[in-house]
């Protein structure tokens, strides 16, 4: 038995949006899918009533991106993401470690 996969909603604005911040959408979908800790949930923006999560997690090359989406149409809409501040990278390995043992390939 697999697992339905999980959909992302793309499109050229959040792409752009992404570009921005030097993020790509692979990666943004890796952070998604590596178990991110989910650090806030946001009650809705106020155009559009979607609750919108903020997720702390890593890429596959060990990149650790702060992200923002929401749950759309039956998938994932990645809002933004952006590097992490040194403080946050800081706290998300000590608690991934306190998880699941060191990260050593992770980016500080």
């Amino acid at each position: 038995m697999s697992l339905p996969l999980l959909h992302f909603e793309w499109d050229e604005a959040n792409r752009s949006h992404l570009a921005r911040h030097g993020v790509t959408p692979r990666e943004a979908e890796e952070v998604v899918l590596n178990d991110p800790l989910d650090t806030e949930l946001q009650n809705g923006d106020e155009t559009s009533g979607e609750e919108r999560l903020l997720h702390l997690g890593e890429t596959a090359t060990g990149r650790i991106l702060q992200l923002v989406a929401t749950w759309r149409n039956g998938g994932v809409r990645v809002i933004s993401a952006w590097d992490a501040p040194k403080q946050v990278k800081t706290y998300y390995l000590a608690e991934m470690g306190r998880r699941h043992g060191n990260i050593e390939d992770s980016q500080i």
